[in-house]
C-alpha cells in the first residue's frame, strides 16, 4: 500500500504550533492523478466526512492526495512540515 495514493484533509487549529490535525481516508488509487480528480469532484463529501468524524469541533482546511510511504511518515510521527 505504500505505492498508492491517499485523501487526507487537515483541520483548522487554533495553535498550528501544537501540530495539525488531520483525517486520512482508507481508500487507496493506483495513481495520484486518479486520487486527485476524485478529490476535486467530490471534495465536499470529505471535508464533510472529516468535520464529522471530530464531531463539529473542528472545521475542515485543506486536502491532499499524498502517497502511501508519506502517510505511513505522518502516522509514525516523522515527517516534517514542509513534507507535504
Amino acid at each position: 500500500m505504500l505505492d498508492k495514493f491517499f485523501i487526507i484533509v487537515t483541520m483548522v487549529t487554533v495553535n498550528p504550533e501544537l501540530g495539525t490535525d488531520l483525517y486520512a481516508f482508507k481508500k487507496p488509487y493506483d495513481t495520484k492523478e486518479v486520487c486527485v480528480k476524485n478529490l476535486e469532484l467530490n471534495y465536499n463529501k470529505y471535508f464533510t466526512a472529516a468535520y464529522n468524524n471530530y464531531k463539529g469541533k473542528l472545521s475542515p482546511d485543506k486536502a491532499y492526495c499524498i502517497s502511501g510511504e508519506l502517510l505511513k511518515q505522518v502516522f509514525e510521527g516523522n515527517i516534517a512540515s514542509n513534507d507535504i
